[in-house]
């Protein structure tokens, strides 16, 4: 029958019942899983040390062949300017800081742009070129054209080019107003020296930028004075030559006041158009920057200014040119608003207009902005910053409008005044013309006048944008290449790929190589016979025969050489396991076969017989290895007269019997080759001679073909008592063995247990359990045997 190995099964030695496994409980299983793969992974320490270690040792080599770069830090303070210039409040001043952005705060972005700029970066590239050396004597790296190859300067657009690419400018994300400076070299000193080079010409070139922007404000003025200068040198010339021909020195009270009167509103007038030209110049900027980044978003934005809001700045503009007319009649009025109701009832009213526009202003802003809500949000996006510049731009527009109000309010008074200046005489038109010219431009002159001094002594007091915390230190360590993190990440990259490669060898390795797959046929074990190759060669070197009496054997009969072995007692156990594994049948005679070729099915069948020779059996070994006859080479005896001579009637079986150096055990080799085995294995006289040695020894073991691809040993299944399947470690194949599992139990045989042969615990990649009870027991074993030893010594 096909023996399923459960019945009357023994846990002792190295008889594992396959059950242990199916009857384990679910936290058992889960459990052993995980000593499986720890010891899967044991199994294969060598492999994945090597491969960790190449990839730690590629990663270091790469390490050592990068140029260490070293980085220097330093820390600038942002000072937010407080639009000093322009808090003055008069025309001219708002004019200057909306056209030439005089007084406006620093910012933190614009200081940005100026670090990150290539004008500054050529700054700091003369300043390297003045002083090129190093305290060494060697030049700085940044200037070699190939470092560390080729040594020749690059010039002085390429190195401005470097600096701006690897200087790094980082805010301060708890203190707003605070930028840290960065630069990466390949020498400490360099990284130390440009950085500091930085922050110190930062504070000049803020303070030359600040400064060439009140010279551009100056040359303005200086050259709008000068053409107002001029005209007013013209005009008072006219004034005399006109004089002189009509003989007229002043003109009546009434016209002098109405002339006094077009001069300020023609000086407003001019002021105004200054004003509208430094708005407009801000609107168009913010028009451009929106059509950039929003196309077409400026036309319906501008669309939707409220003619409300028009109206009231229209009447604004109304009443602020009657108070300024009410303070020219009564100047007094500039320092005692109150002295007169009706003035203090027009600036209640231009207050409360005020209030309004700037009511409706917000508005709108706030509309504006729930318009742009479906974008996202305002936290320094794009949505944000169209956002930002759309109230700007709102801001301005009002602004403008303001203006082209006051302008019209102001034109129209002018045609009123016009309309009665034209009614006077000729001669008294001409000369109030004249007069009136004069005034203007004196007003204009006197302004400028003032400005220019104010801008001259601010020009003089402005400082730096930024303030240096703190300096750059020469760093003493490199920040690139980082070699423990590298490494680390090396040693982890190799830790993954290791376990990747153990994983794939291990699904798609279909040999033997642990207890356990075994295990997994549903067979009882026999026993596991341990590798004895390292034994042999301690024992006997490369020698193939040994001599043993009067006979040269192999090294392989380990039960005959060194019987005091842990191999021996795991052949002894296999007999032990045989003759307790069915406790009601008796098994005289045994098949020994194997899935494939060289699995150790001889030396089993050898070393068996010699274990039963120990218990007092008398053992004969039948060579039906017809093919490949091995227990001839075994034993040390000739091949012929054999088996085969006695199955072709030649010779009697009596003749063919071989002694061996073992006392019990006979040995019938397999005699000269046949030319068709399977034909002498399924005769009659196969048959008889079997039942004529069970009768004549205590046992008979036979040597069979491999029953995996050759199946010779099929019909001699049916004249023994029961087979033994051998497979051998590390070699044997599932497949191999479960075909032949399956063509043993189609033929029903009855399979007594598996034997595995050639069993090294130490690359076995079964449970921890079973590595551990083998490895474990040969040491004990081996501990055993030398306290036995010398026990032995010291009593004789």
């Amino acid at each position: 029958m096909y023996n399923q190995g459960s019945n009357g099964s023994s846990t002792n030695g190295n008889h594992i019942p396959s059950n242990n496994l199916s009857n384990s409980s679910s936290t058992g299983a889960t459990e052993i899983d995980a000593k499986r793969v720890f010891r899967i992974f044991y199994s294969y320490k060598w492999m994945i040390l090597f491969v960790v270690l190449i990839c730690m040792g590629g990663m270091y080599a790469y390490t050592e062949s990068v140029i260490p770069q070293y980085q220097g830090k330093a820390t600038l303070l942002i000072t937010q300017s407080q639009d000093n210039f322009a808090r003055t409040g008069n025309d001219m001043n708002s004019m200057l800081t909306n056209s030439f952005g005089i007084g406006k705060g620093s910012t933190i972005t614009n200081e940005l742009g100026i670090l990150q700029s290539k004008k500054f970066a050529t700054v700091i590239a003369e300043k390297i070129l003045a002083t090129p050396l190093q305290p060494d004597g060697r030049l700085y790296p940044l200037l070699w054209k190939s470092y560390p190859e080729d040594a020749s300067m690059v010039g002085k657009d390429e190195l401005s080019n470097r600096i701006q690419s690897r200087l790094s400018i980082i805010p301060n994300e708890e203190i707003t107003d605070m930028l840290e400076i960065n630069y990466k070299s390949s020498t400490p000193h360099e990284a130390a020296t440009v950085t500091n080079i930085v922050v110190d010409s930062y504070t000049q070139f803020s303070v030359n930028q600040n400064r060439m922007q009140v010279r551009s404000a100056l040359d303005f003025l200086n050259q709008e004075m000068a053409e107002v200068q001029n005209t007013l040198n013209q005009k008072e010339e006219m004034l005399r030559n006109f004089m002189n021909r009509e003989k007229l020195v002043e003109l009546d009270s009434q016209t002098q006041n109405m002339i006094t009167a077009m001069a300020n509103l023609e000086n407003e007038r001019q002021a105004i158009a200054v004003q509208k030209v430094g708005v407009n110049s801000a609107i168009e900027s913010r028009r451009e920057e929106l059509d950039r980044i929003k196309p077409g978003f400026v036309q319906n934005y501008s669309e939707g200014m409220s003619t409300k809001l028009n109206r009231y700045q229209f009447n604004l503009a109304e009443l602020e040119t009657e108070r300024m007319l009410m303070m020219q009649k009564n100047p007094n009025l500039r320092g005692n608003p109150n002295a007169e109701a009706s003035f203090q009832r027009l600036n209640d009213q231009i207050a409360n207009l005020k209030n309004q526009i700037t009511e409706l202003a917000e508005e709108f802003i706030g509309s504006n902005e729930h318009t742009l809500g479906f974008l996202g949000t305002r936290d320094g996006d794009m949505v944000g910053k169209i956002s930002d510049i759309s109230e700007q731009l709102t801001l301005l527009e009002i602004d403008s409008q303001q203006y082209e109000a006051q302008t019209e309010v102001l034109e129209q008074r002018l045609e009123e005044y016009q309309e009665s200046f034209e009614a006077l005489p000729d001669n008294m038109i001409e000369f109030a013309q004249i007069t009136r010219d004069i005034e203007t431009n004196e007003q204009l002159y006197l302004t400028m006048s003032q400005q220019i001094g104010e801008l001259t002594v601010w020009e003089q007091t402005q400082a730096s944008s930024g303030r240096v915390v703190d300096y750059s230190e020469v760093p003493s360590n490199p920040v690139e290449p980082r070699s423990l993190l590298l490494l680390t990440w090396a040693f982890v990259m190799g830790l993954f790929f290791s376990i990747g490669l153990v994983y794939v060898r291990e699904i798609n390795s279909t040999k033997i190589n642990s207890i356990e797959k075994l295990l997994q046929k549903r067979l009882t074990l026999l026993s596991v016979i341990p590798d004895i190759t390292s034994q042999k060669l301690k024992l006997f070197g490369k020698k193939t025969f040994v001599r043993a009496g009067d006979f040269l054997i192999s090294p392989d009969l380990i039960t005959v050489l060194d019987p005091m072995s842990y191999a021996s007692e795991a052949y002894r156990r296999m007999l032990s396991n045989i003759m307790f594994s069915q406790a009601d049948e008796s098994y005289r005679s045994i098949l020994v076969t194997s899935s494939n070729k060289a699995e150790g099915k001889s030396s089993i069948i050898a070393n068996l017989a010699t274990v039963y020779a120990e218990s007092g059996k008398v053992v004969a070994i039948v060579d039906c290895d017809f093919r490949h006859p091995t227990q001839h080479k075994l034993w040390g005896l000739s091949t012929s007269p054999g088996s085969v001579d006695v199955l072709s009637e030649n010779i009697s079986l009596e003749r063919v019997i071989q002694p061996t150096v073992v006392d019990n055990v006979h040995v019938i080799p397999a005699g000269k080759i046949s030319g068709n085995p399977a034909e002498l294995v399924q005769s009659r006289n196969m048959k008889e001679m079997i039942e004529k040695l069970k009768n004549i020894y205590d046992v008979v073991l036979i040597d069979s073909p491999p029953f995996g691809f050759i199946t010779d040993a099929a019909p001699l299944m049916q004249y023994v008592d029961g087979l033994v399947l051998v497979a051998r470690f590390n070699q044997s194949t599932d497949a191999e063995l479960d075909q032949c599992l399956g063509n043993l139990k189609k033929i029903n045989a009855n399979i007594i247990g598996m034997v595995m042969t050639g069993f090294n615990h130490k690359k076995a990649a079964g449970y921890n359990l079973e590595t551990s009870h083998f490895r474990n027991a040969f040491e004990n074993y081996n501990r055993y045997n030398k306290e036995v030893k010398k026990k032995r010594t010291r009593r004789y």
